[in-house]
Parts: structure tokens; sequence; C-alpha cells
């Protein structure tokens, strides 16, 4: 994510300024998961999420810690939707309950929502289904706005 945005646009902002970066060459973990934004609006994100072979465990099912991955994601960049200026977050606790097995080459839908906005915690949920809509995984998310970055950032423009 572009340094220079924190702060100076809206969170929702930064997550279309963010659907645009990975469009081209999505960085860790995006272009390793296979996931991409589909859908921003304020409290809540979408992303398909099309897991490669090279995130299997031995199982032959992607591993618990890449749905993990997934799911955070979602849970973090939903929370940055609601903040105005943007400011990044920091997961405090995320809690997942694995249903369904994913299979590699698969499209997924991972959806992000917000449960509560405040200002020193969000809540949010993040849901991972199939292509028929059945429900693989769950997760819900505690985190913290990382106001430190921005205040880096007015001290670096002085």
């Amino acid at each position: 994510m572009d340094i220079a945005l924190w702060g100076s646009v809206s969170g929702v902002e930064r997550v279309e300024a963010l659907r645009a970066e990975l469009a081209d060459d999505p960085p860790a973990p995006y272009g390793l998961l296979g996931l991409r934004l589909t859908r921003v609006e304020k409290g809540a994100v979408e992303f398909s999420f099309t897991p490669g072979p090279g995130v299997l465990n031995r199982a032959d099912v992607v591993h618990g810690g890449f749905v993990a991955t997934a799911l955070d994601e979602a849970c973090g960049i939903t929370a940055l939707t609601m903040s105005d200026p943007a400011t990044p977050f920091l997961t405090m606790s995320l809690n997942i309950e694995y249903l369904r097995p994913l299979l590699a080459g698969r499209t997924y839908t991972v959806t992000g929502t917000v449960v509560h906005s405040g200002r020193v915690r969000t809540l949010t949920r993040a849901e991972i289904s199939d292509e028929v809509g059945r429900l693989c995984a769950t997760a819900t998310s505690a985190l913290t706005p990382n106001r430190k970055v921005l205040e880096a950032l007015d001290r670096s423009a002085d």
C-alpha cells in the first residue's frame, strides 16, 4: 500500500486505490493467495479467492493458515473502509471456524463486514463461501487503529 495515501484520503478511497494497485501485479499475500478485491463500500468488502496449488497442505486442501490470512485480510480491509482519514488497523484477535475444506483452482467469495466501529476497537466478521454459496469458513475479529503511522507521517512532513 502506498504510504503517502495514509491520512490523506478516506478509508474507502484508500481501499479503492488498493483495488487498482492489485489489478496489475498483486503483492503478497494477494498474489500468493489469488485474492482479488471485487467490491468496496463503507463497512463492507468482497474478494474473489482462487487459491493455487502452492497453498495446499499434505491433505491436498488449502492450508488453514492461508484461509486465516484471507479472512484476516478481509477483516482488516473492511475496518479500513470506516476510517477517515485512512488509517491502517492492527488485528487484536481473530477467531476462525473452518466448516469445509477449500480446494486449489476453485473460486471462492470472501466477504467482510463491520459489526461495530469504535474509536479504539472495531469488530468485524468475514466469511468464505464456495461457488454455490455454501459457507466454508468464518471469522470474527477485533482490530485497533494504528494511529502511530499517521503521527509518523505528520512528523516527517515537518
